[in-house]
């Protein structure tokens, strides 16, 4: 071969060295050689990237010294199967250690070219796919919590049934017996209905089942409203501070929902804290992509974030996927274990997300993430005027099908002097409506033969000028549906005597129930 013919030879090579190198260099994996015992020989400057390493220090340290101490026996079962492979090999994901301190998650690939002189290594290439997998486990922290949550509302929705009518009756006893020696044990039997209640509330605020009134609110009011609520309720021994930016939009959300929120955060990070520290509340705008952290269902979009910091002992890695499960708790004989689950269902109820997270040296930030709107807060409205008194004689169809609650309300409505018509299906309430007029519709929302929506979709076909009001123990999916029916308001289970008399007179009265 001439000098002329070698020439063009060696430029090519170069060429195609160079355009190989600029791959390599630019590829977002990491390309690597490891020798038989697992030495680094080589690896591209995308390690620097994924993992924040220079490239020129891996060079002759033990690769298995950068992987989790769990995963190395399999990144050693991978090696050495690529090594006595023909072919290349996929090997399972395993845990590296970033130059922060983090962990990553690599899938490897490799291929044996040991028997090459030009190598004399296994070339290993990783792809980080700590995202993807984290992305996959929030979906299935989500599906498993809508699964507990469907179980969780059903169970609340008929247990509220058995609380109505305790509430109920314990009323009526306690008006026939008034001075009666045992009014205290009828008001026991009340006040124990009551906390049950509550506890079926928090249920259906996780299984987003509740009846939520959402308005535009300002978070900063929310918080300065309550802040000596919240400053009482953490000990001395912690420093409370609040962080909120001037520049907030006004988020749509149930503003009572929203104080429960925090006040459940604040109690959670002071149960965290036995023997004192700090308690940080900040609330500020955000813009999020799409991020697992924060729930991989909560589109792209301006947000206003409600942070709760503390300084405690933080969470274990193992807990972190269940905390918002309803009744888990790491707090041994205090409290429910409702309170982070309440929290996740007021959120998600309102369109929005959660991110926790527990930094290596301790203590725990949950952020809440609020879609931000656009439009102003209402100012207060003055009091409601006096309540009317419940008492009425209009002519009312009720159409429930539990025959306990059924019974209560008839009985609540006819002392109250009402004409009550009741029927236990919605092909019973048909027929009375083709034989009676009504004046008012009180329907429960769940049941057989065709929800309560549709059945006041026919009976103001029957009968244009009846109102409708709806009892339900929860926000059923189909509630978007209640205010496309004429004249029809929602009355949440379990109610009062005084409750169910006063919300019929204002409805009747043309009134909404919030002024009622």
């Amino acid at each position: 071969m001439t000098l002329a013919a070698e020439a063009p030879t060696q430029e090519l090579l170069a060429a195609s060295e160079a355009r190989f190198r600029a791959l390599l260099e630019n590829a977002a994996d990491i390309t690597s050689i490891v020798g038989g015992d697992g030495t680094i020989k080589f690896v591209s400057r995308s390690v620097s990237c994924v993992l924040g390493y220079d490239a020129d220090g891996f060079v002759g340290k033990p690769g298995f010294e950068f992987v989790h101490p769990e995963d190395e026996p399999a990144a050693r079962e991978f090696l050495a199967a690529t090594m006595s492979a023909d072919g290349p090999t996929h090997g399972p994901p395993f845990r590296a250690i970033a130059a922060d301190g983090s962990w990553r998650l690599l899938e490897p690939m490799g291929l044996n070219l040991l028997g090459d002189p030009e190598v004399d290594g296994v070339v290993v290439t990783v792809r980080d796919v700590t995202e993807r997998h984290d992305i996959a486990q929030r979906l299935a922290q989500s599906e498993r919590l809508e699964a507990i949550g469907q179980l969780a509302g059903g169970i609340a929705h008929d247990f509220n049934n058995v609380l109505l009518v305790i509430r109920g009756y314990s009323g009526v006893l306690r008006s026939a017996l008034a001075e009666s020696e045992h009014i205290g044990d009828i008001d026991e039997i009340a006040h124990a209905a009551d906390r049950a209640a509550e506890l079926t509330r928090q249920l259906l605020a996780f299984a987003r089942r509740q009846v939520l009134q959402p308005v535009l609110v300002d978070l900063r009011e929310i918080v300065c409203g309550i802040e000596k609520l919240l400053r009482r309720s953490v000990s001395e021994t912690i420093e409370m501070e609040l962080h909120l930016d001037d520049d907030v939009a006004p988020v749509l959300a149930d503003a009572a929902q929203m104080e429960q929120v925090l006040m459940n955060l604040v109690v959670n990070s002071r149960d965290a804290m036995p023997d004192g520290g700090r308690l940080s509340i900040s609330i500020a705008p955000v813009r999020l992509e799409l991020d697992a952290r924060v729930s991989p269902l909560v589109p792209e979009g301006a947000y206003v974030a409600l942070s709760v910091v503390d300084t405690g002992a933080g969470i274990e890695p193992e807990h972190l996927p269940r905390i918002f499960e309803p009744f888990f708790t790491t707090k041994v004989g205090i409290g429910t274990g409702l309170g982070l689950s309440t929290v996740y269902g007021i959120v998600a109820q309102s369109g929005g997300g959660i991110e926790v997270a527990t930094p290596p040296g301790g203590g725990t930030r949950i952020t809440v993430y609020l879609p931000a709107a656009t439009g102003e807060v209402d100012a207060d409205e003055s009091e409601a005027a006096a309540l009317r008194l419940p008492v009425g004689s209009e002519r009312i169809l009720l159409v429930e099908d539990e025959d306990p609650v059924r019974d209560l309300v008839s009985r609540v409505l006819q002392a109250a002097g009402y004409d009550v018509l009741a029927a236990a299906r919605p092909s019973e309430a048909q027929r009375l409506v083709a034989e009676h007029e009504f004046d008012l519709l009180v329907t429960d929302v769940v049941m057989p033969e065709m929800s309560g929506y549709d059945l006041a979709s026919r009976v103001h076909l029957a009968q244009p000028g009846v109102r409708t009001l709806f009892i339900s123990g929860y926000a059923h999916k189909a509630l978007g549906e209640a205010s496309e029916t004429p004249q029809g308001e929602l009355l949440r289970k379990p109610f009062s005597p005084e409750d169910l008399t006063r919300a019929v007179r204002a409805i009747l009265d043309g009134e909404t129930l919030d002024a009622a």
